[in-house]
């Protein structure tokens, strides 16, 4: 058996990109300039912060159905869509918590889910 049929993975073939970072965006302001300022989507703001940031990110097109319990107690649902990005730095993340909080601010969502690893949390917008 020759070196490549080997089902071993050295290090030379592999390379780590670090923590998943998934995040969840309302489908319906993505592309709607009405929920952005200036002559920019949501969609396009988030692929440039991400390529420009991470060189590289997955976005799940299939709509994934949202329900929480707003500040009202009343359930809420929406369909949104799924960004995914991996980097290793605890300061790379704190950076994409700070450009969320922007993307809340301008869609007017009090909060984006976020999952890193195995923990979640809540951005929420400014006050």
């Amino acid at each position: 058996m020759s070196t490549e049929d080997s089902p071993i993975l050295t290090a030379a073939h592999v390379l780590e990109l670090g923590k998943v970072t998934v995040f969840y965006i309302p489908s319906h302001k993505l592309d709607d300039p009405r929920y952005f300022f200036g002559t920019q989507t949501a969609r396009t703001a988030i692929h440039e912060f991400l390529m420009d940031r991470y060189r590289a990110y997955t976005q799940s097109p299939t709509p994934v159905k949202g329900y929480w319990v707003d500040q009202n107690s009343e359930l809420v649902h929406d369909v949104m869509e799924r960004f995914e990005v991996s980097f290793g730095s605890e300061s790379e993340f704190d950076r994409l918590i700070e450009f969320l909080v922007g993307m809340c601010n301008k869609l007017n969502e009090d909060a984006i889910y976020v999952t890193r690893g195995e923990r979640s949390f809540l951005v929420q917008r400014s006050s």
